[in-house]
């Protein structure tokens, strides 16, 4: 084989190699957006029995600004988690897995864009002993930077939390 021809072929493999990597699925997922004011609106139907709709605004500060879907999971409920995250073009698909009071499995999709974020899931969830489908869908749009005050006060949240976190941490290791 020549010289050229085996590293066509060598090249040919990583590529394909490559390709198949991505399709895998990893054990998390990260979006980096954009720090400052985020306008999200969710709407949540379990069964079509219960409906929410939700709109609020969110200052998202640089030092949470890459946002874990690991992290999104659990700011949903403390009990949830995702699995078999497969990385997009746009974003991931994964499972998101809760356990708890209200537990349930739903097939989700993220994107993300410059200034928008989405979240799509669709799934079951278990009351007591009611299963019921269960859909979501949840909409954010940059707004442009936090006000000066609303910034300061969620760093000061967020470094409150760290503090915690670390203490947790120190108390589990020690």
């Amino acid at each position: 084989m020549s010289a050229t021809l085996r590293i066509a072929s060598i090249a040919a493999l990583a590529v394909a190699t490559l390709g198949l990597a991505s399709a895998d699925s990893v054990k998390d997922g990260a979006i980096a957006a954009k720090p400052g004011m985020w306008k999200w609106e969710q709407q949540t139907s379990i069964l079509g029995v219960f409906n929410s709709s939700e709109t609020n605004l969110e200052c998202l500060i640089p030092e949470k600004a890459k946002i874990t879907l690991s992290r999104l999971a659990r700011d949903l409920d403390e009990g949830c988690t995702v699995d078999n995250v497969v990385p997009t073009s746009d974003g991931y698909t994964f499972k998101l897995i809760c356990k708890g009071d209200v537990s349930g499995k739903a097939d989700a999709r993220i994107t993300h864009v410059a200034d928008r974020l989405s979240v799509r899931a669709k799934g079951s969830a278990r009351w007591g002993i009611i299963v019921a489908g269960l859909s979501m869908s949840a909409d954010a749009t940059f707004m442009g930077d936090c006000p000066a005050d609303e910034l300061e006060r969620q760093r000061e949240k967020w470094r409150e939390e760290q503090a915690k976190e670390n203490a947790g941490a120190a108390a589990r290791s020690g």
